[in-house]
This record gives C-alpha cells, sequence and structure tokens, in this order.
C-alpha cells in the first residue's frame, strides 16, 4: 500500500488549487494560487494522518477482490455446485478479511500525533538554534578534563599485574570566540559617505533567536515533557 504524500492531502483540502512541491515537503511547497490561500502545515498533517487512516480502513476492499474468482469462475460455481456453495466462498473470503469502519477516537488520536510530532520538530529545532552562542557576547573556550595514560608500574612479586599509571590533563573543545562589533561602518551611496549602522551579523542572529524563543514559549507543556523523556 502505497504511502499517501502531502499532494494527495493538497487535492482534498483545496481542490483544483495551483501549487508546485518538492521532496513531499511542505517546506518546499511554493503556493501558486491567488484564490485559496494557503494551508497550514498543522491542516496538511492532519489529512495525511486522515487519509491514512482512511486507506488502511479500506484495505479490506482491494484484499477481498485479489481473492475473489473471476465472474466466469463465479458463474461456473454456481452452474456446477449451487447458489449456497457459491454464497458459502465468497462469505470464507468476506470473513477472512471483514469490513473495516472509521473510528472517530482512533482518527482524532492520529491527527493529534500528526500536530505533535510538528509541534515536536519545530521544538527541537528551535532548541537546537538557541544553543548556539550569541553573537555579541562571543563564546569563551570550553575545555573538559580526561584521563590519560602516561604509562604502567609493575606492582607486587612474579605474580603482580602492570597498573596503569594516570594523569589528568585539560583538553579545548572548542576555541574561544571573540564577540562581534556591535556596529560597523558601510557606505551610504546616497549621501556618498560612511555611517554607522547595527551590525547586520548581529541584527539577524537576534531576529533568529526571538523567532526560536517564540516557538519554544508556543509549544505546549506536553509536548515539551514528552521531548525531555525521549
Amino acid at each position: 500500500m502505497e504511502n499517501i504524500r502531502i499532494s494527495d492531502a493538497l487535492q482534498v483540502l483545496r481542490p483544483g488549487a495551483e501549487w508546485s512541491i518538492t521532496n513531499n515537503s511542505y517546506g518546499q511547497l511554493d503556493w501558486l494560487d491567488t484564490e485559496q490561500t494557503k494551508p497550514t502545515e498543522e491542516e496538511v498533517a492532519q489529512k495525511v494522518a486522515e487519509l491514512t487512516y482512511q486507506k488502511e480502513v479500506e484495505a479490506y476492499k482491494e484484499q477481498r477482490a485479489a481473492e475473489y474468482p473471476s465472474y466466469a469462475d463465479q458463474f461456473d460455481k454456481i452452474y456446477h455446485s449451487g447458489v449456497n456453495a457459491w454464497k458459502a466462498q465468497i462469505k470464507t473470503i468476506k470473513d477472512k478479511y471483514p469490513k473495516q469502519t472509521i473510528d472517530a477516537t482512533e482518527l482524532q488520536s492520529r491527527k493529534d500525533q500528526a500536530v505533535s510530532d510538528i509541534q515536536t520538530e519545530r521544538y527541537a529545532t528551535a532548541l537546537k538554534r538557541l544553543d548556539q552562542y550569541v553573537l555579541s557576547v562571543g563564546r569563551p573556550e570550553i575545555t573538559e578534563e580526561v584521563e590519560v595514560v602516561t604509562g604502567k608500574t609493575w606492582v607486587g612479586d612474579e605474580n603482580g599485574s602492570w597498573v596503569e599509571n594516570t594523569t589528568t590533563e585539560t583538553v579545548v573543545l572548542y576555541n574561544a570566540i571573540d564577540p562581534l562589533p556591535a556596529t560597523v561602518e558601510v557606505f551610504n551611496q546616497e549621501t556618498e559617505s560612511m555611517e554607522t549602522v547595527p551590525n547586520p551579523l548581529i541584527v539577524k542572529d537576534e531576529e533568529e533567536r526571538a523567532a526560536a524563543q517564540a516557538v519554544v514559549d508556543a509549544t505546549p507543556q506536553q509536548v515539551k515533557d514528552d521531548y525531555a523523556s525521549a
């Protein structure tokens, strides 16, 4: 059974809309339609979950069809063995693949999980971004104390053994990084002169950090707890 793709969900959510997508990724969805609004990532994920569940539930139809005899064989069965024998043969297949129906609770659970997966991914990405050092502050040297073997010493008599001699050394994991200057000099073409402006790298860093923090703040506590315990 083929997996439901984002394109399948979009066709149901926004029939006839114009769009293009790459690698089945919502992040690479280019919305071209001017009449219908672009569905949110949560909407798409929930519809994918719904269509996937629906396809699983309706799988019994394909399974039955694959084992049903051809019409010619069924007519032959009726002719030679009678209607009751034909009914019994068909019932065996139906019993083997019983009819399934959509369970509202299960459907909602799958939709909720789809949204939770998105929130978890966003949360993890935001934490990773916030974990990077602040450009305007820099980063101190990061070191670690490690135990190093310096040699071996024989301990005991002829029945003794070699014992490792160790010492503790400080190893630099990451070199220190100086903070970037708060401002930079740029040439203003209109005034044809140099002017001082906020460092664009710091501005971008602060904007990205603010956006990441907003994601963290908006993440439901249950998602945070599940992520922490994973």
